[in-house]
């Protein structure tokens, strides 16, 4: 019925051209495409284009295939568009080799279209749009839609670089060169073309009463370009002969010849002749009764019988064959002389035709033709379809239901007395009911078929016999299966064939009866490893451990990692890498088997555990791969590996066909088209019971998964921060009724399957990533402010308080300096003791414990250090000059001390550990000097002078000491006879020094200095009244050595 559905809307959307898409231009839309070119297909590729800062996540591009209208490939768009041309921006998809398929291959051949749906984050077609010819939408998200073709194509002889694209109009232009990432739809729309002429197809039409006749129309302008958008009136000359519908459709009521007229909304018309011939008389007389066009292997015996009263003549009759993809003719066969008696009053006449010389369906369809050239009868076989040309052009087949898809050899299609199709061993040449006695029972296999690829060697699959009497009802028995080839491979009580050695294994399947039997014959073959797959990193974040290692079996394989559970009956999980390397062009096996690699003490499954669980349980149970067997096909090998146990577990359809397999999609196409690494743990958690109830293999409540992205080729090494892989994460439940629902419902964190499984993932991450990640919480974001340079000394501020925790709050703030200092707070100041370039960083720890730090850059500039005021002096050459002082610095230095006496004798330079310096130095020559003291601390220096004035030796200060001794003695604090005595021992000394006589000078001039500490002790003498006078006296001995 959806067949015969999708045919009448074909036919009611065939008056649309292929320009009309112009009519209304969503603002997200197809803009270009490239599928076909001469030689290897490149650079095969489709533009989105829409409204600068659209987000598209959730978006999809759905291809389509023409032949049965299903899709064939998905693929997921994200994020914004960016503005590549002021408000407009384009998406580029770009597909591998092959990757969209090439539709037709002619300039105007419209049978085998292909197809492009746009659809939106909320699951709605924005657009489906086909190229050469129209197809209807079988699944999917545009199921039930008729697509629109864009009217332009490419025949696979243009050269590289071309494309089919659209203007601002809507309109489809090309080939011609390719714009892909440049907008080509962002001119102004300019006003539709006037339309001039209107051409109606086809000109002329024949059809028979209550049958139906599609015309199409196409509006052109003056200078014979296509008016996009155009629609038309149509009208009949005459209703009571034939009507039309709005989309140009006719139907004959009476016999007659009428007018079609399609008018454009300016008047202008176009016409095209019908002519309804009556219904055929006799239709029930002469009919098809007898149909073969399908057998196992090749194809043998292809054969059309028809039957009809003796006698009848079939001169001028003809049997017109029909392509289903496209609806046109492709063979005709035309008939003479009359229907023999084959049995009494009936006869049949029998057509052959050459291996292949019927078309083997979905759908294909045979017109029998009278003498006039009207159908007797069209019909059709696996679907209903309209003819587009020959005598049944116009009229939709009645498909006979019955079909052949790989029937044993001898068996047709019949057409009993109640005008039912049914298959039977074949009788052609003979009466359907009357051409002897009736055929015995028959045996049909399925399961497997001779055209799947060759069973691998190690691996099995199931067989199933039917049983069918001479009637074609199905006999209810049992079936014993022996191996006709023993070497090459087994098959046990259950039908489950194992493949042992490559060649073609023959299995024999036999009725109870012990009568009924037939062979059946499938290839095996040895599975090669691929050599293109890159295998690493199966578990890259670490194998899953949980506190219970008894109930993991791992396995390891090139192609994945699993824990088996013997108590269950399936993996706990499985762990793979996926990246493009991993995909190729081998078939799947479809051989599910036991994995060798587990000890026989574990129970052996076998794909007949399976069987039949979805008609026990209610609903339909899957055999799930936790690996996705797509993703393993660079070689038969790579492929086989994952039907293994270790990676099957039950899984109800609706879940694997529907979210699960949406999400696999979606994985997918990270890795093959988005050169991205993919890191996945899949598994299962709960307990449903068990499949069939026999005990084996344990149904579970949920499966999760786990996936890791990152660019192509990294991995664990490559991961320092949380925004360095993306993780998603789901929990789905494995129930029916959940085929439709988006796998985004079922997403969650990798804390909560940790929750639910005890496993421990990802393992290996860093801690703070991990937290991160497995939590789905961030950590903070840092945020450091001050200032980028200063000078030693100074109190810098600095703050973190522009940091923020996007799900929860900062709790602490740990500094560190780069100077070896540390704080804590969100603000903070310090100084810096040294100049040079310093890394201020901050820990930022938030309430969940996850940490971030950032840092910022300063350059402190050093300050030179500044020498305080220090003393000079006046001095006697040969006396010694001291120099003490001070420095200033903020700087927390090594600093070095240069004195120049400023007499031409070497400078004395220190060392300095303090702000502090000092030093010595005799003057052996009277006259003024400047002392200069510089203090550097290696960066800069400063310096400071002071005045130090030398005299000769002479008794001048003696001379000054006696004066002093007769003030004493005139204030009366020396007696006389003391001051006399004192004033004597001076003048010794005098005439000493005089006569060189130095050294005993210097002795009595000490002697000087002992009795005038006497008389400080044994007279009213105080000691601040000789001061200035031990002074004297004392740089006489100095100057003296």
């Amino acid at each position: 019925m959806l067949t015969r559905i999708l045919s009448g809307l074909l036919l009611a959307f065939a008056s649309l051209t292929a320009y009309q898409v112009a009519a209304q231009v969503p603002d997200v839309r197809i803009s270009e495409i490239h599928y076909d070119n001469t030689g290897t297909d490149s650079g095969e590729a489709i533009e989105i284009s829409g409204p600068a800062g659209t987000d598209v996540t959730g978006w999809q591009v759905v291809l389509y295939n023409g032949n049965g209208g299903v899709t064939y490939d998905t693929r997921a768009l994200s994020g914004p568009i960016s503005a590549t041309c002021n408000s407009r921006g384009v998406v580029v998809l770009n597909y591998a080799t092959n990757g969209i398929q090439n539709g037709g291959t002619g300039a105007t051949d419209t049978s085998s279209p292909d197809a492009v749906a746009l659809v939106d984050a909320t699951g709605a077609v924005v657009e489906f749009l086909s190229y050469e010819g129209v197809i209807a939408a079988t699944n999917g998200p545009a199921t039930g839609l008729v697509s629109t073709d864009i009217g332009v194509r490419e025949l696979g002889t243009e050269p590289v670089g071309l494309s089919l694209s659209r203007n601002a109009s809507g309109v489809w232009a090309g080939p011609a060169a390719s714009t892909f990432g440049a907008c080509n739809d962002d001119g102004t729309v300019e006003p539709p073309a006037e339309v001039a002429t209107v051409s109606v197809a086809p000109v002329s039409g024949s059809v028979i009463v209550g049958a139906t006749f599609a015309f199409t129309a196409t509006a052109l302008d003056a200078e014979g370009g296509v008016v996009p958008g155009t629609t038309f009136t149509w009208v009949t000359s005459d209703a009571t002969v034939a009507t039309v519908s709005a989309t140009g459709v006719a139907t004959g009521v009476v016999q007659g010849s009428v007018t079609i007229t399609a008018t454009a909304p300016n008047g202008i018309a176009g016409t095209a002749a019908l002519q309804v011939n009556p219904p055929p008389t006799g239709t029930s007389d002469i009919r098809i009764n007898e149909i073969h066009y399908d057998n196992v292997g090749t194809d043998a015996g292809e054969s059309i019988e028809i039957e009809g009263p003796a006698g009848a003549s079939i001169a001028g009759y003809s049997i017109v064959l029909y392509n289903g993809n496209g609806g046109a003719s492709y063979n005709t066969t035309t008939l003479s002389g009359a229907l023999p008696a084959t049995c009494d009053d009936r006869g049949v006449f029998v057509v052959t035709y050459p291996q292949d010389g019927l078309q083997n369906g979905s759908p294909d369809g045979i017109a029998l033709v009278d003498a006039t050239g009207a159908v007797v009868e069209f019909l059709s076989y696996e679907g209903a379809f309209p003819a587009t040309n020959g005598p049944a052009a116009g009229m939709t087949s009645t498909d006979i239901v019955a079909s052949q898809t790989n029937a044993p050899i001898g068996q047709s299609l019949q057409r009993n007395a109640a005008n039912q199709w049914q298959p039977a061993a074949s009788t052609f040449g003979a009466c359907i009911g009357n051409g002897g006695p009736p055929p015995g029972n028959t045996i049909s296999f399925s399961g497997r078929n001779p055209g799947d690829p060759a069973l691998p060697v190690g691996f099995e699959d199931q067989l199933f016999a039917t049983v069918r009497d001479g009637n074609n009802v199905v006999v209810p028995t049992t079936i014993t299966w022996t191996s006709e080839t023993p070497a090459i491979a087994s098959v046990d009580a259950r039908g489950v064939m194992r493949a042992l050695a490559e060649g073609t294994a023959i299995v024999r399947a036999t009725a109870a009866d012990g009568v009924t039997t037939a062979t059946y014959s499938l290839p095996a073959r040895v599975a090669v490893a691929g050599t293109t797959a890159e295998y690493a990193g199966n578990a890259e974040f670490g194998e899953p451990q949980d506190g219970d290692p008894s109930d993991d079996f791992i396995v390891r394989y090139p192609q994945y990692t699993a824990s088996y559970n013997p108590n269950r009956g399936t993996p706990n999980w499985v762990s793979y890498d996926l990246d493009a390397t991993h995909f190729g062009a081998e078939d799947r096996c479809d051989c599910f088997t036991s994995d060798p690699a587990l000890p026989s003490s574990f129970t052996r499954l076998s794909t007949a555990d399976y069987t039949d669980s979805g008609a026990f349980h209610g609903y339909g149970i899957d055999r799930g791969h936790m690996a996705r067997s797509f993703d393993r096909t660079t070689g038969s090998l790579d492929n086989a590996v994952t039907y293994y146990f270790t990676n099957i577990v039950p899984q109800a359809a609706d879940q694997n066909q529907g979210p699960w397999a949406i999400l696999e999609n979606e994985l997918g196409d990270f890795a093959r088209f988005q050169d991205r690494e993919v890191y996945i743990i899949a598994g299962v958690a709960g307990n449903r019971g068990t499949l069939k109830n026999e005990g084996r293999v344990v149904i579970p409540e949920r499966t999760w998964k786990v996936a890791v992205i990152m660019p192509r080729n990294q991995g664990l090494a490559d991961v320092v921060d949380y925004r360095d892989v993306q993780v998603i994460a789901v929990n789905m439940p494995n129930e029916p009724g959940i085929r439709n629902t988006p796998w985004q419902t079922y997403q969650t964190t990798v804390d909560a399957i940790e929750l639910l499984t005890g496993y421990d993932l990802l393992a290996l991450l860093p801690d703070d990533v991990e937290i991160a990640v497995e939590s789905n919480t961030q950590p903070p974001i840092g945020n450091v402010a001050g200032p980028s340079t200063s000078s030693e000394g100074d109190a810098i501020a600095f703050t973190a308080a522009g940091s923020l925790d996007p799900n929860g709050s900062i709790v602490s703030y740990e500094w560190s300096f780069g100077d070896g200092v540390t704080a804590s707070g969100s603000d903070v100041t310090h100084t810096f003791a040294q100049s040079g370039s310093y890394t201020v960083s901050v820990l930022l720890t938030d309430n969940d414990g996850l940490t971030t730090t950032v840092s910022a850059s300063i350059t402190v500039n050093n300050i030179a250090p500044t020498v305080n005021d220090f003393a000079g002096a006046t001095l006697v050459a040969g006396e010694t000059y001291s120099v003490n002082g001070s420095f200033t610095d903020p700087g927390a230095d090594s600093w070095t001390a240069t004195i120049d006496w400023g007499d031409g004798s070497p400078s004395l330079q220190t060392q300095l550990a303090a702000r502090t310096f000092s030093g010595s130095h005799v003057y052996s020559t009277a006259g003024v000097y400047t002392v200069t003291v510089t203090i550097s601390d290696g960066e800069g220096s400063s310096s400071r002078t002071q005045t130090v004035t030398v005299t000769e030796q002479v008794p001048s200060q003696l001379t000054a000491a006696k004066a002093l001794i007769d003030e004493l003695v005139a204030a009366g604090k020396i007696a006389n006879a003391a001051g006399a005595s004192l004033k004597a021992q001076l003048t010794l000394a005098e005439r000493l020094l005089a006569n060189g006589n130095t050294k005993l000078a210097v002795v009595t001039l000490r002697a000087v200095l002992v009795q005038i500490d006497v008389l400080v002790l044994l007279t009213p003498l105080q000691a601040s009244d000789v001061t200035a006078l031990k002074a004297a006296i004392r740089q006489v001995i100095s100057a003296a050595g």
